[in-house]
């Protein structure tokens, strides 16, 4: 049923980012490299991307179809897969009613379903660590074999997004949770153990390779930054320091409303208003994990009552103490302190309040890996100076698992209640899940235009191949170069209005690095010294060079 309602949803948001064309700027990169790795071109080569997503998808230009589409429909395969792998995943905490509840609301997200098809690389970078920490959970508690794919997909997915590693520190915390399986592992079968050594060493080799071949100054320039706290992106649109941004946006990733609105607010949920059905998600969530934490917290497994009193005053001290480290160093802004204190926490979390009782202790690791999950990108994206809606693609399966947590505690609350809910409780989580998923599709319906600018830019360089047969001879500029580098196959020169005090600056500009043609995506096209407007396509407009 989830994999039918998957296709069939996937089916409809690839026939709609076909005809409303690529939604943003990062896309025409990944194309442009891809067409590189095809070798069909090397232009608008950007270097320090992650590869994968180019690679696989100049595997299908190799054999003759290169469009843009292409790299959608590679998208909407990975999603389908995601999905699944998310089902699996919190099939190991919930019920199967619940895990497929869990799933639909996963996909109902508004971040989730507005970049499910785009071609960007934030959700193919959280399926293949969904995959990665799924393998390592049943490789740990049920057939240690799985554990050989836990190291491919986690490079797999640092090819994919390189802030994916980050899923390590939920791996690290599991492993440590599960110590004794890791124990049993390695003193029983020493063949598994020496495989994964192999195979790690075999990765690295591979993994560094790709490095290598790569331009990495921009990634590690941005990592620097990171780390030290630098705000040296200031000027960018993205810039937003805000340490909570992601957390006061919670209730617009949940649902927007109301129906109709813009694509971008749909690419970008906090510029839209959270939902009614929002409000009511999050507030029977917090309910319901309020009522486990209580319930967590208040069952102890100390006889005498003095001792427990006294050695649950010693783990509230140690608690705190951590929990202070971690805010002081979160708004602080030291990222490996904060990740640090995060792990150290829910690890003595979980020492804590393990009860000795595998079917407890094992429910309990997986909500505290979860919520390392959450923390961790929580932490890296609050701290990162720049800041867009789709990185909370990143959380989006812990905050799913969250709401589904919340959900189910709160409906086991009322069942001894309510009469009869017992044996009606798996079609009020179903009942849920199709609501959300019933409004996110309408306002998906409500926010999509019948085409993005860029269709407007493939037909103006459609236009302009006609117009002047020999273009690729000339110097081309536009404030969307590489999506006219994609469209024309040459390189393009970037021309940013934006960075010049007026437009004599820009055109001045212009002229000194001879561009003949400009591309122009500003709804309002300014007036060019020596350059006139030729041709316009929507919101595009052709200028071309009139003095010589």
């Amino acid at each position: 049923m989830l994999i039918l309602i998957t296709g069939v949803l996937v089916a409809y948001l690839l026939k709609v980012q076909i005809k409303i064309g690529v939604p943003y700027w990062d896309v025409f990169n990944y194309l442009n490299n891809a067409l590189h790795f095809a070798n069909m071109g090397s232009s608008g080569v950007v270097n320090h991307l992650p590869p994968l997503i180019p690679v696989v998808t100049s595997l299908v230009f190799r054999m003759g179809y290169v469009s843009v589409d292409v790299i959608f429909l590679i998208s909407g395969l990975i999603f389908i897969l995601g999905v699944i792998g998310l089902y699996l995943l919190l099939k190991e905490r919930f019920d199967p009613t619940k895990s497929l509840a869990g799933s639909l609301i996963f996909i109902s997200l508004p971040v989730i379903m507005a970049w499910a098809v785009s071609g960007g690389i934030d959700l193919p970078g959280v399926v293949f660590s969904i995959w990665a920490l799924y393998f390592l959970v049943i490789g740990l508690n049920k057939d240690s074999k799985f554990l050989f794919l836990v190291l491919p997909l986690l490079v797999v997915s640092l090819l994919t997004r390189y802030t994916a590693g980050l899923i390590v520190v939920p791996m690290i915390f599991y492993i440590l949770a599960n110590l004794n399986q890791v124990k049993k592992i390695l003193h029983m079968k020493k063949k598994v153990i020496l495989g994964i050594l192999i195979e790690l060493g075999v990765l690295l080799a591979i993994f560094t390779y790709f490095i290598l071949q790569l331009d990495t100054s921009a990634l590690f320039g941005l990592f620097f930054d990171v780390v030290t706290s630098s705000s040296s992106g200031v000027e960018d649109v993205a810039y937003n320091s805000n340490l909570l941004y992601f957390l006061q946006n919670s209730l617009n990733y949940i649902s927007l409303g109301p129906v109709q609105g813009t694509y971008r607010q749909l690419l970008n949920p906090s510029e839209g208003i959270p939902s009614v059905l929002a409000y009511i998600i999050a507030i029977i969530s917090v309910m319901g994990i309020s009522s486990y934490i209580y319930r967590v917290l208040s069952t102890g497994k100390e006889n005498d009552i003095s001792r427990a009193n006294l050695a649950n005053l010693g783990k509230l001290i140690v608690v705190l103490v951590l929990f202070m480290g971690l805010v002081l160093s979160f708004y602080n802004k030291s990222l490996i302190l904060s990740e640090i204190f995060l792990l150290v926490l829910v690890y003595l979390l979980y020492r804590f309040m393990a009860r000795g009782k595998f079917e407890v202790d094992s429910k309990l690791a997986l909500d505290l890996m979860f919520l390392s999950w959450f923390g961790a990108y929580f932490i890296f994206h609050g701290i990162l100076p720049f800041k867009v809606d789709r990185y909370f693609i990143t959380m989006a399966p812990a905050f799913t698992y969250f709401i589904i947590l919340g959900l189910s505690q709160f409906i086991g609350e009322l069942k001894p209640r309510i009469k009869g809910l017992n044996s009606k409780s798996g079609w009020i989580y179903l009942m849920v899940a199709l609501i959300c998923l019933s409004s996110a599709t309408a306002t998906y319906i409500g926010h999509t235009p019948q085409k993005t600018f860029t269709v407007d830019i493939n037909n103006a360089s459609e236009w302009i191949k006609g117009y002047d047969p020999g273009y690729s001879s000339k110097v081309i500029g536009s404030d969307y170069p590489n999506a006219v580098t994609w469209y024309l196959h040459q390189d393009t020169t970037g021309a940013y209005p934006k960075n010049y005090n007026n437009t004599e600056e820009f055109a001045d500009y212009l002229h000194k690095n001879g561009v003949y043609y400009y591309f122009d995506s500003n709804k309002s096209h300014p007036n060019l010294q020596g350059y006139h407007i030729i041709k316009t396509f929507g919101v595009v407009a052709i200028y071309e060079k009139t003095t010589p």
